[in-house]
This record gives structure tokens, sequence and C-alpha cells, in this order.
């Protein structure tokens, strides 16, 4: 019986197999193979028993049926595994999980995992930010009515919104390229972290296994790997998500009726809208974004409570983990997924978003401010001119340009170059230049780590 929606609705086949049941198994048996490798180079054990245990781990042999069979009885997830590789081995039967603790393959494994889904989700941001760049390129020159406290505010240009959101992702594509070595990080150092069962060369066999499984390692442990490290994997995915509903709540405001500047696609020959009202066109994709990320940033709240350990570890973490980095990590790839189709399908009202802007002057205030400022007159006194003025075009339900010249403003000012202060097209100052230095950005920190991402 399939209760999750994660099973039939939600998230991308290719992160869901990175944590998938026969996925984890595989992980955790590469542990074990990894950890015989480490400790039959420091003559730890027979290196025919390493090879034996490699032989197989690689020939998979050791099936999840037989796994699960074996934890019906003894009750010990780690160790049903452990008994299921040991069935298989010859040489190395006597060898297997050597020195180490449950949670040295437990710990490791998931650092493995974060680290599969790591490079996913940065390639995820990279596909983002290009369909971005393309979006600014494009609509530099678009010009729009600015908005704060949901009025109307100074002129802005499509661009620059878009610009806004790109430097955004920018940063958070640093921020996981950066915290990577953090996050996926393991551990082979025994029950209370001294390493003690592997005796002189532990730090060497811990060091060594988690090369082989291109992880980092933990320098000081308790039983376990410090939770700090999920906390901050989850927190990054959290700030993401809330950049994703923060756009796909500006696509679902600018849909409305009243504003249509810019919606989502909607198939017209097929798709549905209502089931009750056959003329609507909702914009579902971003309000399916925006309740997925909420529901994602509730995840975390469990990794910190999960950090708070009796002692040197409890099981408290445990279960509660295997929602908690699975979830997030299939979810918020999903939602960038489901972002880049949104954004790379945007239709765009140019001609509505020009049509607003060129009919309210009120938006113009600042500039009119502005100039008057720069033609001689102090700026408090500039701003509280302009501000009665525009009471009184309010009261009048007149133009801010009537109620300008109403108020003397020809006296102050050039009748042409108070024109060319309420021209909304001669005020967006240093948009397309942010535009142009952000694709730049962009561009640079793709090529900063697009080496590393995909060796």
């Amino acid at each position: 019986m399939i209760v999750s929606p994660l099973d039939y609705r939600y998230g991308r086949k290719e992160l869901k197999s990175i944590f998938s049941e026969e996925n984890r198994l595989k992980i955790m048996l590469n542990v074990e193979s990894a950890l015989a490798q480490a400790e039959s180079y420091y003559k730890i054990i027979p290196e025919n028993a390493y090879l034996d245990i490699k032989r197989v781990v690689d020939g998979n042999e050791v099936k999840l049926a037989r796994v699960k069979e074996i934890e019906k009885d003894i009750k010990h997830d780690v160790m049903s595994m452990v008994e299921a590789l040991t069935e298989k081995c010859r040489e190395g039967k006597n060898y297997v999980h050597f020195g180490v603790t449950s949670n040295d393959i437990n710990d490791s494994a998931t650092a493995v995992q974060i680290g599969e889904a790591l490079r996913i989700i940065i390639k995820d941001l990279i596909l983002f930010s290009e369909t971005l760049s393309k979006l600014i390129k494009n609509n530099m020159g678009a010009i729009e009515v600015g908005r704060t406290h949901a009025q109307h505010a100074s002129p802005i240009t499509l661009g620059l919104k878009f610009s806004v959101y790109l430097s955004e992702i920018t940063r958070h594509i640093d921020r996981l390229n950066s915290a990577k070595n953090r996050i996926a990080t393991g551990k082979i150092s025994g029950p209370v972290g001294t390493g003690a069962a592997l005796g002189e060369h532990a730090m060497d066999v811990q060091e060594k296994t988690c090369e082989i499984l291109g992880i980092n390692y933990e320098l000081a442990a308790t039983q376990i790997v410090g939770r700090d490290r999920f906390i901050e994997y989850l927190s990054i995915i959290n700030n993401i998500s809330t950049s994703l509903e923060k756009f796909a709540t500006e696509i679902r405001n600018l849909q409305r009726p009243e504003i249509n500047e810019v919606s989502e696609y909607f198939n017209a020959e097929i798709q549905v809208g209502s089931s009750s009202m056959p003329s609507k066109k909702n914009p579902i994709n971003s309000e399916n974004i925006v309740s997925l990320c909420r529901l994602i940033r509730s995840f975390i709240i469990p990794e910190y409570e999960a950090s708070i350990q009796w002692h040197e570890r409890d099981l408290t973490n445990s279960a509660l983990e295997r929602f908690t980095i699975p979830y997030e990590s299939i979810l918020i790839d999903d939602v960038l997924n489901k972002a880049i189709d949104l954004f790379s399908s945007l239709y765009i009202n140019k001609d509505e978003m020009l049509k607003r802007v060129m009919n309210d002057q009120f938006i113009m205030s600042e500039s009119v401010t502005i100039t008057l400022t720069k033609n001689g007159m102090p700026r408090q006194e500039a701003h509280e001119f302009v501000r009665k003025s525009s009471m009184l075009a309010y009261k009048k339900n007149i133009g801010l340009m009537d109620a300008l010249i109403e108020n003397g403003i020809d006296s102050m000012l050039n009748h042409d170059i108070l024109v060319n202060a309420m021209n909304p097209t001669k005020f967006t100052g240093m948009s397309n230049e942010i535009c142009l230095k952000v694709i730049k950005e962009s561009e640079n920190m793709i090529k900063y780590i697009e080496g590393d991402l995909y060796d």
C-alpha cells in the first residue's frame, strides 16, 4: 500500500532513486567495502579479506529481501545488512564490519547520499539561473510599475525584477558549493568516537575510507556526525525554498486579472482551470511551488531537535532523519524544476505593463521631487510641494501634472523639464547596467564551479 505522495505525485526519479531503499543498501555496502579497503591498506585485515568483501559488494550479491528477512528476527537494520554480507563472504567473513559501529556506516552512507543530491540540486540552480538570465536579456527594456506596500511606486523594468531573483539564486549556488564539504561528512571512529577498536591507525582508516567514498570526515565525533552539518544543509535548502516561494508569489500576484502583467503558461487546448468555472486559468504551478516550499521548511524543526543527544548518542535522531533529509532533498529538486518550467514558459504582457506605467502619473512623484531639488528647491520643500500637489490631485480626481501646474510648478521649472521629469521611460536609473552585472556575476559563479561539478 502506497501512502507517501512522494511515491505517486511529487519528486523526480533521479532524486528519489538516491534515497530509495535499494540505493541506501547499496551505499551502505559500499561503505563496508571502502572500510575493508582502508583496513587492508593499513594491514589491519588481510588483503584477501578485503578483496572477498569487495567481490560480494561489487557483484550485488546481497539482496534487500534477505536483509529484511534477517531484520524481522534480530530487529537491527545495520546488523541485518552486516549478517547478509557476511553470509556471502568466504575469506572476508571474519572481517566484515571490523572495528566500527552502526552509525559509522549510517552517517557515512548519508553523507554519500547528500553529496549525490547536492550535485543535482546545484545543477538545478544553474539551469534556473540560465532561465532567469534569458528572461532578463529579453526584458531589460520592459518597463513596469514598481510596487511597495502593494501600492504603485516608481517605475522599474521587468529585467531588474528578474535580476533580483538571479542574484539571489547565484548566492544560493555559492552557499551550497562552499558548504558541501562541511555537509557531506562521514565518520569511522566507533561507538564513542575514539576509534579504539582500530588501534593506532584509526584516524588513517577513517580518512582513507572517506576519501574512497568521496566525502569529508568528522575529526572529532561522538557515535554520530555532528548534526550541525545536517542543520546547515537543511537551512540552505530552506533558504532556497523561501526564494522560490517569493518568486512564485510574485507571479501569482501579477497574474491577477486586475494586474494581468505576467502569467504562467496555460494550455488552452486541453487544460482545465476549474471543475466548476470552465473559464478559469488559475496559477496552479506557482501555487504548487508555494505549497511545497512551506512543507519543505517545516522539516528543519525535527532536525534541530535531533541535534540534541544524550551523552555520546541516543536514538532520538534515527527515525525522524529517515524523513527530514530525503524529503527536503527530493522536494527542493521538485520545486526547482517546476520553477524552471514556470519561468521558461511565462507569458509577459508588455503592452499592459506599459499602459499601466503611462496611465499613472503618481509613480513619477520621486522624479519630480529630485528634479525640483536639482533646479534649486531644497529637498524637503520639494518633497512637501509634490506631496501637497499629490493630495490635491487625489482630492480633485485629476492627474499629478495638472495638480503640479495648479500649484505653480511652472514658475519653478521649465515646462520641457517638467515633461521630461514625468516621463517613466527616463526614470529607470541603472536598471540595465544592474541586469548586465547580475548576469555576469551568475556566469562567473557557474564557470567557477562547473569543473568540479561535472568531473
